[in-house]
């Protein structure tokens, strides 16, 4: 047992990518492996995919530059709502109207990015917030959208209407975005971003523009939202207020905190667990939306780093000191008090 522990320790870097591969092995397989895969693969796989990828753009943002934005469904939505007027009103085709959704997003995302680059802490999540509702607001009474109808029926393509299809389709964009967020981490953009938000004046100070930084780093989380909204609105088949709603925006609230706040893949487990919930809670309880609320407060209790830090916190618990380190510490302590009085006896004879 102690080698296996001591062998994952020293390839950690292998291990961060083996278990990404392991849980992409298992989501290929889940359509072949599950009873009634009409009910499970659109209401929990292809839900739980949109919904991480929506929350991983708010947690990209939040490990990397210290940030917690709430706009991040208003702009899945818009990108939704971008698809479905080039599909509905215009009648553009998919591959027409994909990039458009895309560019709508991004261009949201990069708008929120102008208004509130110079905000931190909860001034910048309140000022996101806002931001959400007014959309929310907007898309409620403009004409052009149908306002509280929406936009429908946004047809999938024809190589989607098979639902394993349409999951394969999700799964491929959520790999791409997990990707993605991986690759802009590791550059020196991304290192710079963690540099940001550990000590942002000592960054201007030696010469970066936190504010450009800023800029891209919430655009690029945009783009990733905006992945979402393409699943998102070939999933529901229509646009709608309802998906830029504040109950829209704390259920991908609710998956990031139970994924993790800090984890880029953590977030599929969250969004696994709240569709379960979802789906089953009314099977057990009448107070359905209180049993959700009574597991996500124990977790931020008892894990507050999500479901993918349990295993961190394990460790902690069960790590027992050792003998050597304990003596070890033992002799630092003795030589210290030793080196201590012969000081003082020197300072006293002089």
């Amino acid at each position: 047992m102690k080698s296996v522990i001591t062998w994952f320790r020293n390839n950690r870097v292998l291990v961060s990518w083996l278990i990404p591969v392991i849980v992409l092995v298992v989501a290929i397989a889940f359509p072949y492996f599950i009873m009634k895969p009409k009910f499970w693969v659109p209401n929990i796989g292809i839900k739980t995919i949109w919904l991480g990828i929506s929350a991983m753009s708010l947690t990209f943002l939040n490990r990397y530059l210290g940030l917690l934005s709430l706009a991040q469904v208003a702009v899945s939505a818009m990108s939704a709502y971008g698809i479905a007027s080039a599909m509905v009103t215009f009648g553009l085709d998919w591959y027409i109207a994909i990039p458009i959704g895309l560019a709508v997003g991004t261009l949201l995302a990069a708008i929120i990015a102008i208004i509130s680059i110079r905000t931190v802490a909860i001034y910048f999540l309140m000022i996101t917030l806002a931001i959400s509702q007014v959309i929310y607001s907007w898309v409620s009474q403009e004409v052009f959208v149908n306002g509280r109808r929406g936009l429908a029926p946004v047809r999938r393509p024809e190589f989607l209407l098979e639902m394993n299809n349409f999951y394969f389709f999700a799964l491929a964009i959520a790999v791409f975005a997990y990707l993605a967020c991986r690759y802009v981490a590791s550059t020196p953009f991304g290192l710079s971003l963690e540099g940001i938000k550990d000590s942002p004046d000592r960054m201007r100070a030696l010469g970066y523009s936190v504010s450009k930084y800023r800029f891209w780093a919430i655009t690029f989380a945009g783009f990733i939202a905006s992945l979402a909204g393409i699943i998102m609105v070939f999933d529901r088949a229509q646009a709608d207020p309802d998906i830029v709603s504040l109950n829209s925006t704390l259920d991908v609230l609710i998956v990031a905190v139970l994924g993790g706040v800090t984890s880029i893949g953590g977030v599929f487990l969250g969004g696994l667990v709240f569709t379960l919930l979802d789906n089953f809670a009314s099977d057990f309880t009448d107070r359905s939306m209180t049993l959700t609320g009574v597991i996500f407060v124990l977790i931020l209790l008892f894990a507050p780093k999500g479901l993918t830090g349990v295993w961190e916190q394990l460790k902690g618990v069960f790590k027992k000191p050792s003998s050597s380190g304990a003596a070890k510490d033992l002799k630092t302590i003795a030589k210290e008090a030793v080196d201590t009085s012969s000081a003082k006896t020197k300072g006293k004879n002089q």
